[in-house]
């Protein structure tokens, strides 16, 4: 499969709105001359990374773990991982704190710098990027990459939950509200793999429900 038609056959589910394009060409012609321009070229591989964030607001600043993985249609690569926790050093311990650190299992909370963020960006290269309601939930990442390295995420982006919710109409045309991660989950028959007990298990689950979401589409051709 290549690169070319993955991004074809996704091309409506990508984060596209003329106010993303626009944002992401201002970012591109910016970093033109940057150690980043690299970032900004088309991806013509087959691999793709999972990526998950979870966001916990605090009087300082808010504390974002996350995860991403790399993969392709056939396997996921569990040896190729990045899990991260930012946030303020020496923040205040309390119930939502200790919560989100038992819900992601993402280490200890580091201060964002512009060394990790590039480490992050780096690791995901310009791969696609694939994610359970993405919009929704890089939102404040992207919000540091643009103050510390002055442009957001530019990858192509498939949202997996709108990928789940067009199948799902497909088969079932009465189906309309809108499904939970874990429901995807049990809908297409995929292993949760730990979703809802840390980031990387969550990533990883989204990269399965990817994967089993293209044969789907494709068993329909």
């Amino acid at each position: 499969m290549s690169g070319i038609w993955l991004l074809d056959r996704h091309v409506a589910l990508f984060s596209g709105s003329l106010r993303t394009l626009l944002r992401r060409e201002s970012d591109r012609r910016r970093c033109a001359d940057s150690p980043y321009a690299w970032l900004f070229q088309p991806y013509m591989g087959e691999e793709l990374v999972a990526l998950t964030c979870h966001v916990t607001p605090t009087v300082s600043s808010p504390v974002i773990s996350l995860a991403a993985i790399v993969f392709n249609q056939q396997r996921i690569l569990t040896s190729q991982a990045f899990v991260l926790s930012l946030g303020a050093a020496g923040q205040a311990d309390n119930a939502s704190l200790r919560r989100h650190r038992l819900l992601c299992q993402a280490g200890e909370i580091t201060p964002p710098s512009s060394g990790n963020l590039s480490a992050l960006v780096e690791f995901i290269g310009n791969r696609p990027v694939v994610g359970w309601q993405l919009d929704q939930r890089i939102g404040a990442l992207n919000a540091l990459l643009s103050a510390r390295l002055n442009f957001e995420l530019p990858n192509a982006q498939v949202d997996v939950a709108k990928l789940h919710q067009r199948q799902l109409r497909r088969v079932h045309p009465e189906v309309d509200a809108p499904s939970s991660f874990a429901q995807a989950l049990a809908c297409w028959q995929v292993p949760a793999m730990g979703a809802t007990h840390s980031v990387l298990g969550e990533a990883t689950a989204s990269a399965l429900l990817y994967m089993r979401l293209q044969r789907v589409m494709a068993e329909a051709v």
